[in-house]
């Protein structure tokens, strides 16, 4: 009996439609876990970089305000800059009425003036005035040795007088004498405390000169404030008045924005505040200008907070955060 012949290679078996099935919810749930692995996986690696470089939209940009203060009072006789104006350093901002202080100066310099005359003449009267301390030296020297004489003379009569060796007439003579010498030497002594007076007088000009030039330069001084410029560059803010204001020493005319260095005071919560520390490098957006990077660096981190709601009596002066951050 013959049987059919079998091929010695069977085709495939065809796969039956449940099994393609089957297949696609395999490689569904290998692409859904691949698709939830690398979402982890990106929202770890983006968690450890807002971990270790933490940032926030609670921040403020300051700059230093510093009230232009006139060191003179006056009335202002020309504003040279506008509000929001931007200045340099040195650039003239107000002028006050400097009259008052250039009388000031000039009368200054005339009192140091005839003081250096007075020293002038002094000094020519120098060697006469010494030689008159010297002459009315010898005359005191002269007159006491006068008086002694006569004491000596009227202390040696008095004894002889009840021995009848000396008359009256004698002791008084000699009395009249000593007194005449006392009296020669309270004048001589008179002439000579003139005559150092007059000496000393050139002593006392020569002492009273470095407050003279003293006076001048303080005058100069004030003239100078007068003229009120700008001690750094930065622009003019708070500009509410006009020529012809009076300015008082120690009130702000105005304001003075530094724009040569701003700083950001940003809030972060305790957990972050572990990956900062001093010199580290920032980054800053700003709103007015999203397309702007700015770089920076960490000058410090604050020790100290006022919770929202919380009285700050007295002013304590440190930053306010509110309590949702």
């Amino acid at each position: 009996m013959h049987q059919p012949a079998t091929p010695l290679n069977k085709p495939d078996a065809v796969t039956s439609p449940d099994d393609r099935v089957e297949q696609r919810k395999f490689v569904r749930k290998i692409v859904g876990v691949a698709i939830v692995a690398s979402a982890v996986l990106i929202t770890l690696y983006v968690w450890s970089i807002i971990e270790r470089h933490p940032r926030t939209d609670d921040a403020t940009a300051r700059g230093n305000v510093v009230g232009v203060v006139p060191r003179v009072r006056g009335q202002i006789v020309r504003l040279a800059v506008q509000d929001n104006q931007l200045v340099k350093e040195g650039d003239l901002l107000f002028e006050i009425d400097p009259d008052d202080y250039e009388l000031a100066l000039e009368k200054a310099k005339s009192a140091l003036a005839a003081l250096d005359e007075q020293i002038e003449i002094g000094k020519s009267q120098d060697e006469e005035l010494k030689f008159g301390v010297k002459a009315a030296e010898a005359g005191v020297a002269l007159a006491t040795a006068q008086e002694k004489q006569a004491n000596d003379t009227l202390h040696r009569l008095e004894p002889l007088l009840p021995k009848h060796f000396a008359t009256a007439e004698q002791v008084d003579q000699a009395t009249t004498a000593s007194r005449v010498a006392a009296q020669g030497l309270a004048a001589a002594e008179q002439k000579l405390n003139q005559a150092k007076t007059a000496l000393s007088t050139l002593q006392t000009l020569l002492a009273q000169r470095p407050g003279a030039v003293a006076a001048v330069k303080f005058a100069e001084l004030e003239l100078s404030y007068c003229n009120v410029t700008a001690p750094f560059t930065g622009r003019v803010v708070n500009l509410n008045i006009s020529a012809g204001a009076y300015a008082s020493v120690g009130i702000p005319v105005f304001s003075l924005l530094d724009t040569r260095k701003w700083y950001v005071i940003a809030n972060f919560r305790e957990a972050e505040v572990r990956h900062m520390a001093p010199g580290s490098e920032a980054i800053v957006y700003l709103s007015s200008a999203p397309n702007q990077r700015f770089r920076g660096k960490v000058q410090g981190i604050g020790w100290a907070v006022k919770p929202e709601g919380e009285i700050d009596l007295p002013p304590a002066g440190v930053p306010y955060v509110k309590r949702e951050l």
